[in-house]
């Protein structure tokens, strides 16, 4: 009778035991789990009914997150190794579609063939794991204020800002800024970036939220005349009252790495063999500069400039000669088209170029003659010399047209019609009679 009561009582442990205390079934060969016992506890941890539950476990794998699928695996690997009990977490989505973080341990009972019995415990542990991932972000971002530049304290009620400014070569120094938010559009932030700056601060004020940006400024640290880019990262803080009353922060200089940012934006953006614009910056920076002209008027002229006889030239000289005629023409281009004006090649043999602002219609067909008469000069000692040429079709803005897509169609006709007429020249469009 005492043997039956004490396995009652037993029983009735493990039954309300907090979290799954569980016998599983798993095939070594297909992989399946299938459970033989499940205590009462494992489905109250679990959230939904037995049904739900049971569901999840026979399909654990496809509730588990992809990405932790590799630690069930190997936690279940070591379990069926028999050396003890073993352990591992993963995440699954429960059934009312949230996450949860589970702890499995557990060892093999018994081996039949393929079929292996194990005993093993489910923890919950998603509330352990919340708070390890917080003070680890915690954790990283107080690592990060104490090796930057520049650590700060803005005061929200007393609208006091104090800086500690760090650097290699000196102490540490601190300064005291009264009205902060007052003296922001006169504190050396670029025009163009005061707003969204003032803008972040008075969003943190509102609640407790971390934030960042990149902006430019004068002389931070060495106190030159010349913008510098800093990257600056923000949290604010609840004072007792449940109110943000500090925004604490850090700056760091990313100039150097804007840059290189910026040169390798700009690398992207050239063609290696001439240093033009490659075909899709040309056509951007076209489309930039005629939504200028659209807003504030003027002249404009688009020039499609095209090899002749670039295949006679690649086919009987080779490659490397014709190569060699692209990057004159390019070096031409270069030193004839400057300042607001647009060059790039947008094709094998293919160049084109904007000019802004002409003063007369007439000023674009002066410029392309120099071109194509600059062109087989710069190879007249050459022996190929005499097969080098360019051609070169016009189209203004706004007469020919208002956009890219106008503009081009108009220049490429124009470059159709004077390659169809000779060659070696330039026309202008008039239509599309010309």
């Amino acid at each position: 009778m005492k043997d039956e009561m004490d396995s009652q009582n037993l029983y009735s442990v493990i039954d309300n035991f907090i979290g799954g205390i569980c016998v599983l079934e798993i095939d070594s060969g297909t992989r399946r789990i299938k459970p033989v016992f499940l205590n009462n506890g494992f489905y109250r941890m679990m959230g939904g009914t037995k049904e739900q539950t049971n569901a999840i476990l026979k399909d654990l794998r496809l509730s588990v997150i992809p990405e932790d699928l590799p630690h069930l695996e190997q936690g279940i690997d070591d379990i069926l190794a028999d050396n003890g009990s073993a352990e591992c977490e993963f995440r699954l989505v429960s059934h009312d579609g949230s996450l949860m973080w589970l702890k499995l341990r557990g060892n093999l009972y018994s081996r039949e063939g393929t079929k292996n019995t194990i005993s093993a415990v489910f923890l919950d542990c998603t509330e352990q794991k919340t708070i390890e991932e917080e003070l680890k972000r915690q954790s990283d971002y107080m690592h990060l204020l104490m090796d930057t530049d520049i650590t700060f304290d803005f005061n929200c009620r007393t609208d006091v800002c104090i800086y500690r400014i760090n650097q290699a070569d000196s102490l540490s120094h601190d300064a005291v800024i009264k009205g902060y938010l007052e003296q922001i559009p006169s504190s050396g932030i670029h025009q163009d970036d005061i707003e969204r700056y003032s803008g972040m601060l008075n969003s943190a004020m509102l609640h407790a939220h971390r934030d960042a940006m990149e902006f430019r400024s004068l002389g931070i640290f060495d106190h030159k005349e010349e913008y510098r880019w800093y990257k600056v990262n923000i949290v604010s803080i609840l004072g007792q009252e449940g109110y943000v009353s500090h925004i604490i922060g850090h700056m760091v200089d990313i100039h150097e790495e804007k840059l290189r940012e910026e040169e390798l934006r700009l690398r992207a953006d050239l063609d290696p063999l001439t240093g033009l614009l490659n075909k899709e910056a040309t056509k951007k920076l076209i489309e930039e500069a005629l939504q200028e002209h659209t807003e504030n008027g003027g002249i404009g002229a688009l020039m499609m400039i095209d090899s002749d006889n670039f295949k006679h030239i690649n086919d009987t000289y080779g490659h490397i000669t014709g190569d060699k005629v692209l990057a004159k023409i390019g070096e031409i281009l270069a030193e004839n088209f400057k300042g607001m004006d647009v060059t790039g090649r947008v094709g094998g043999d293919e160049f084109m170029v904007f000019i802004s602002h002409l003063r007369e219609k007439q000023d674009a067909v002066t410029l392309a003659q120099r071109v194509v008469r600059l062109v087989p000069e710069a190879f007249s000692g050459e022996s190929f010399g005499k097969d080098v040429s360019v051609s070169v079709g016009i189209a203004l803005f706004p007469e020919a047209g208002k956009s890219y897509e106008e503009l081009y169609a108009a220049a490429d006709k124009a470059l159709y019609d004077m390659k169809k007429n000779g060659k070696a020249g330039c026309r202008l469009y008039q239509g599309e009679t010309a």
